[in-house]
């Protein structure tokens, strides 16, 4: 019997919406879009410690409220893949299945540190 070996590609596209960002900069003006922004930047990066957290002590519930903060979190900052991605994440942890769980949760790391990477740049770029 012979075996193959597959070799996964975890380098997707992201989908992302740099006209909301921008739109954040215009309404708000530079100086408050970048506070706003800044924390909201936090306020991911602490969600998705949260989500290690809960995983490990297995609180799904928990897990799921906390992926669906940070999709209402990304989205209007014009980050569509990581809410996405988020969503898929709170609805897996209620299905009881670790290995989709631990699937989604890598997936959302991925997205989540690529995503976060490019806002970044972009307030780099505009202050």
């Amino acid at each position: 019997m012979v075996s193959a070996i597959t070799v996964l590609r975890q380098d997707e596209p992201l989908w992302l919406d740099p006209e909301r960002l921008a739109e954040i900069y215009v309404e708000m003006g530079e100086d408050r879009a970048q506070i706003v922004v800044s924390r909201a930047t936090d306020d991911l990066t602490v969600a998705l410690t949260r989500l290690r957290g809960y995983r490990r002590v297995g609180q799904g519930d928990a897990l799921s409220r906390s992926a669906k903060r940070m999709a209402t979190i990304a989205e209007p900052l014009g980050l569509s893949h990581l809410a996405r991605v988020a969503q898929d994440v709170a609805a897996v942890a209620l299905t009881g299945d670790d290995t989709a769980l631990a699937a989604t949760l890598a997936r959302l790391e991925r997205v989540a540190g690529r995503s976060l990477k490019i806002v970044t740049d972009l307030q780099d770029v505009s202050g």
